[in-house]
């Protein structure tokens, strides 16, 4: 984009001022009249124009005698032919080159302008990718960030499921306790049962003996009846030992929902913590059917208790 510089008319009319006030026409004198503004190159092209176009000033006829005069004014005319021939030689070749040296200037002038635009627009470009650039770099720290909160929720729902896994095994350890109980309670019965069985086969053979079968199978009673108490300590044990599954079963449940999100190793643990689900309810089905044994083994205690009597 071409600069926008000063007229021949606003040169033209500082040059006239600064003859006016005597003072000598430069450049330098025209451009600091106009604020130092305009090119050196367009000034110096609008001074030469207007130094074209001003008069020659006429000099002032000397008061010589008539010869003299005659032959002085031959010779100046002369030698001033010759001079100004010269000169005016010279002046073409020096405006023909200040020409060429002002187009060459408003030229160069004009290309650094551009450059200066294209200058500008690289910056402003600059400016603009660097801005997306500090917005990227904000953007990948977040990422970072939320990388980092899901490894560390990926650590928490491991260290739950290890926790929970943990549990299990420990209810586990219960579950085999409380079965080799509840096998010591089926044998106690068993044997309570046994006895009884005796007891009456004896009482019918030997009715003399009748009050010591009754005293047996009173003995034979009680122990029914504190094996009636073993066996609902036993159901309240399970109880308890199901609801504490139940809690384990929940925790695994939530740490398998926070782990959904997370690798392949989350994925394994989900599939683990269901496989372990499955073996508490084949579990579960197990006591529920031991119940259902110490149950009918109770029923069956009280019906011999109740013959017994």
């Amino acid at each position: 984009m071409a600069r926008i510089g000063v007229t021949a008319e606003q040169v033209s009319a500082v040059a006239d001022a600064l003859v006016g006030e005597g003072k000598t026409v430069s450049i330098r004198s025209v451009r600091e009249r106009l604020g130092d503004k305009g090119s050196p190159n367009t000034i110096q092209k609008h001074l030469a124009a207007w130094r074209d176009a001003r008069p020659m000033a006429s000099a002032t006829a000397l008061e010589l005698p008539q010869g003299l005069a005659t032959a002085i004014a031959a010779e100046i005319g002369r030698a001033a032919a010759q001079a100004r021939a010269e000169i005016e030689s010279r002046l073409v070749e020096v405006q023909a080159e200040a020409a060429d040296l002002a187009f060459a200037g408003e030229a160069l002038e004009d290309e650094r302008d551009a450059l200066q635009a294209q200058i500008a627009a690289l910056t402003t470009e600059r400016d603009t990718l660097a801005g997306k650039a500090a917005q990227q770099a904000a953007d990948l720290s977040d990422l970072v960030d939320r990388v980092e909160r899901e490894q560390q929720a990926a650590e928490a729902a491991r260290v739950e499921l290890a926790k929970a896994s943990l549990r299990a095994e420990g209810l586990n350890e219960r579950y085999s306790s409380q079965t080799n109980e509840l096998e010591q309670l089926r044998t106690a019965i068993d044997t309570e049962r046994r006895a009884r069985i005796a007891a009456e086969q004896s009482a019918a053979v030997l009715g003399a003996r009748l009050e010591a079968s009754a005293d047996l199978a009173s003995r034979s009673e009680a122990r029914a009846v504190a094996a009636e108490r073993l066996a609902e300590q036993a159901a309240q044990e399970l109880r308890k030992v199901q609801a504490e599954r139940e809690d384990a079963r929940n925790s695994a449940a939530e740490a398998r929902e926070q782990g959904a999100r997370l690798s392949g190793q989350v994925e394994l643990l989900q599939a683990e913590a269901r496989r372990r689900e499955a073996v508490e309810s084949a579990q579960r089905e197990e006591h529920e059917r031991l119940r259902a044994e110490l149950e009918s083994l109770r029923v069956a205690a009280a019906g011999a208790a109740g013959a017994a009597r």
